[in-house]
């Protein structure tokens, strides 16, 4: 996969020759940034995000994913990686590895219902305030969205990214990550198995 480090000032925007991708920070605010993500002719897609988060953007030359490295209160720092080469769904299911596989549709629908299950373990839990829980729902959205569009095995590496670095970005007690860890296990060990074992 291409990547590329791209920092872009508040209020101005970056056209990454390499990709053609726009990328534009409207308003920064430190540990969070409003940003927009365009291309010319597509729709443009606006997310408030924090250090850690990533959104995926597809245009006729593939699937991108906009990870936010660092960030404060003048500029964002971005990772911008080509994950792949063909648009649409389709394109991210592209692969030799056959462990990569897409899901199938009844498998979306259990990623959807285990979502829903760690959202409501997390809610249940104790030690973390409101916006923390918004956090981690968010996230567990951007995982569930994610499952239409990467194979297996990415998506693993993609939860196992994405909750870490929540996690980290937070910084969340030690005993709010291991719950939420433990959640995750426990709604999906119908798929993950001993996977995010190794995030424990």
């Amino acid at each position: 996969m291409n990547e590329e480090i791209i920092e872009v000032s508040e209020n101005d925007s970056v056209r990454m020759e390499t990709t053609g991708l726009v990328l534009t920070v409207r308003h920064t605010f430190g540990k969070e940034s409003d940003i927009t993500v365009g291309f010319p002719g597509m729709p443009n897609e606006t997310r408030r995000v924090f250090t850690g988060d990533a959104l995926l953007y597809e245009t006729l030359s593939g699937t991108f994913e906009i990870r936010v490295l660092t960030q404060n209160n003048s500029r964002v720092r971005f990772l911008v990686t080509h994950i792949s080469p063909r648009p649409g769904i389709a394109g991210a299911f592209v692969t030799s590895d056959p462990n990569n596989a897409p899901f199938t549709q009844e498998e979306l629908e259990k990623i959807a219902h285990s979502v829903e299950q760690v959202k409501s373990a997390i809610s249940a839990q104790s030690g973390m305030l409101p916006e923390q829980i918004a956090l981690v729902h968010k996230k567990l959205d951007e995982i569930k969205d994610a499952s239409t569009r990467l194979g297996r095995k990415d998506w693993i590496n993609y939860v196992a990214g994405v909750i870490t670095s929540t996690c980290a970005s937070a910084a969340f007690a030690p005993e709010v990550t291991m719950r939420i860890y433990s959640s995750l296990n426990s709604a999906f060990s119908w798929f993950f198995s001993n996977a995010l074992q190794l995030l424990q």
